[in-house]
């Protein structure tokens, strides 16, 4: 039987997973741009005039440090089987990541491979089938919350990979949205969902040091895969559903902005000067794109917007847990 840790000792572990993953992250960070850069393994930089290659294995160094972090929680004393079906689900989307950005698979295969990520979820049978904060109080799904898993897991996946293309953009809304669910996490004793999105914060909060603005390396699709199936995971297997849903809300409404335009591939126009801009509204970006305007600020302007709904998530999961008293 495993005992929930007091909140100073709960405090103490996400505060360690943050700082093996940012430590290893940033280690592992400048040798792997010289070797990404030297076997060709990057991305065109498409917001900027001269269009330059970008090592794009920032996702392997946030994965090393996740790992790193996920893997010493072993010593915390907290509910192993738990922790690494979370684990093994985050991993099934890093990896399908890592194969995109190696042999660049068609858009249907992709997406149809992001459907396994959520398989540990259902064979470990974590989390609860029950949403408690409804408009009309409990509701429990029953079998319908384990047939809709791997749907969760690759709306997750999907809508964290095509919320992008802004130098600093994945890994700073990944930052601010793990931390916000962290932090929920927390305040309804998810221990090892915290444990988990802390660990991916860490290794964010490294690979954006060298992502933001002029970036220097990309997360590549490993990193926002990694980070989809991390917040699918840590939601599901944590029960953290309403948090889940409000602090991810803005990469809703860009999936479906999105969807309106078929999903297809999309970037801004870029000036000679380098600013960038847009003539529709086909993602959440563009909204700040009417005019041209510097990349950084777009970036800023994102995640500013995406902080709004962590405070509001936090406020909420505060509310709901200690008013209502509900687990």
């Amino acid at each position: 039987m495993n005992i929930v840790p007091s909140s100073a000792i709960r405090i103490t572990y996400v505060i360690l997973s943050f700082t093996i993953s940012f430590i290893a992250s940033l280690l592992t960070i400048p040798p792997l741009i010289k070797k990404s850069l030297k076997k060709n393994f990057t991305g065109t930089d498409l917001h900027k005039p001269e269009k330059p290659k970008i090592a794009k294995s920032g996702g392997i160094a946030v994965y090393i440090g996740f790992l790193a972090a996920c893997t010493l929680s072993g010593l915390y004393g907290i509910d192993d089987r738990t922790m690494l079906g979370m684990i093994l689900a985050s991993t099934l989307g890093a990896v399908i990541g890592l194969i995109d950005d190696i042999f660049q698979l068609e858009k249907k295969t992709l997406i149809l491979s992001t459907f396994l990520t959520g398989i540990p979820i259902i064979t470990y049978r974590l989390g609860t089938t029950t949403i408690t904060l409804t408009p009309i109080g409990p509701i429990d799904l029953g079998v319908i919350f384990w047939i809709t898993i791997p749907f969760i897991f690759a709306y997750y996946t999907n809508s964290v990979n095509i919320y992008a293309g802004f130098n600093g953009l994945e890994a700073g809304l990944g930052l601010v949205t793990s931390i916000s669910l962290g932090i929920s996490a927390l305040i309804y004793n998810s221990v090892e969902s915290a444990i988990l999105l802390f660990s991916l914060s860490g290794g964010l909060l490294a690979l954006l040091k060298y992502n933001w603005y002029p970036a220097k390396i990309f997360p590549g699709n490993m990193g926002t895969y990694l980070i989809g199936a991390v917040y699918a995971a840590s939601i599901i297997g944590g029960t953290i559903k309403t948090a889940g849903l409000i602090a991810t809300l803005p990469y809703f409404i860009n999936f479906i902005l999105r969807l309106i335009n078929g999903l297809n591939w999309t970037v801004g126009k870029t000036t000679t000067d380098g600013k960038v801009y847009t003539e529709k509204i086909e993602a959440l970006w563009a909204l700040f794109m009417r005019k041209p305007t510097s990349e950084k600020t777009v970036t800023i302007k994102c995640i500013i917007i995406q902080s709004i709904f962590a405070i509001i998530t936090v406020f909420i999961s505060y509310i709901h847990r200690n008013l209502f008293n509900n687990p």
